[in-house]
């Protein structure tokens, strides 16, 4: 089951993509509207599968997403920004959301293969050019406080839960009720 969202960006990244997707299993990525998300642009990133590479490349990405990593990261791979291990855990879980149609939603140290890692909340949803099969994934990555990478250790690492796509729309009537009454 999905853990809490804690962070009121991503309620409204999720509420949006619910009602941009209708009646379908996912909406496409020519669906998400930057106007309607307003606080939540700087945040956001879109991908595509390239199944030639095995990996995502990056199609927008907001203006923290490219702070963070120095540079624009439209036209880019996710192997050409995250290296080694790091690589194999993130397409992994990025993997699962597009062939599971599941929901990502991740807890702790984010972007952890840069120099500017912070404890952070992450939430990925698949995109479907037909409406059925995923192709692409939205994600929104927000970050908190400074980590010190010192003191990184094991049991830092984020928390990670999925949910089925079909299911979030139950889910996110509690999250958006909770958000709205000022709870979490």
């Amino acid at each position: 089951m999905f853990s809490q969202l804690s962070d009121r960006r991503l309620a409204l990244f999720l509420e949006h993509y619910l009602d941009v997707r209708g009646p379908r299993l996912m909406p496409r990525r020519n669906d998400i509207d930057a106007l309607r998300l307003g606080p939540v642009l700087p945040y956001i990133w879109l991908s595509d599968y390239e199944e030639a590479q095995g990996t995502f490349r990056y199609r927008l990405a907001g203006e923290e997403v490219n702070a963070v990593f120095g540079t624009r990261i439209t036209g880019l791979l996710l192997s050409d920004m995250v290296m080694g291990e790091r690589f194999s855990a993130v397409n992994s879980l990025f993997l699962r959301v597009l062939t599971e149609r599941m929901a990502l939603h991740a807890e702790g140290p984010v972007y952890r293969c840069t120099d500017k890692m912070t404890l952070g909340e992450r939430l990925v949803l698949p995109l479907s050019s037909d409406g059925v099969t995923a192709d692409g994934l939205v994600g929104v990555t927000v970050r908190g406080e400074s980590v010190d990478l010192t003191t990184v250790t094991a049991d830092a690492e984020q928390l990670y839960s999925f949910m089925p796509v079909e299911q979030l729309s139950e889910y996110s009537h509690e999250v958006l009720e909770q958000h709205a009454t000022g709870g979490c």
